[in-house]
């Protein structure tokens, strides 16, 4: 595993754009609203219900943090995007989120958002696949 190397001028950190971690962690980040929503989409949840139903729902792929989640839940609801209310769950008092109208307009939206992004990246993938052969077919020599 390579290291992120700092660059001289600013001493601001480069990312090692060629490992796999990166991307990871830059994905998970970009897909834990869109994964918040789509879980409380299908049903009202807790804070820590919706930890683990993201984390269930994508295999793990993205897993935000209790840390992370609480002030996304915040925002949405201050947005107007979720509401809450207090019940009592396994005898403790829990907040618990479900979404609006707004927030399911929301959630539609970046589902249609993602799609598009996922339509440009398969496109980028057949793309790369293809000057891959290219490439392959060019080196082959002529028998």
């Amino acid at each position: 595993m390579t290291q992120a190397k700092t660059e001289p001028a600013t001493g601001r950190r480069i990312p090692d754009y060629s490992e796999p971690s990166y991307w990871r962690g830059t994905i998970k980040m970009s897909l834990s609203k869109f994964f918040v929503l789509s879980v409380l989409h299908r049903k009202p949840m807790h804070g820590y219900e919706v930890v683990q139903a993201v984390e269930k729902s994508t295999k793990g792929c993205c897993s935000p943090s209790e840390g992370t989640v609480y002030p996304m839940l915040n925002e949405f609801e201050a947005g107007g995007y979720l509401s809450s209310s207090a019940e009592v769950v396994q005898g403790r008092s829990r907040k618990v989120y479900a979404l609006t109208e707004k927030g399911r307009e929301a959630f539609q939206v970046a589902v249609d958002a993602w799609l598009e992004a996922t339509d440009c990246i398969l496109e980028s993938r057949r793309m790369a696949g293809g000057a891959a052969a290219n490439r392959v077919n060019q080196e082959e020599p002529e028998g």
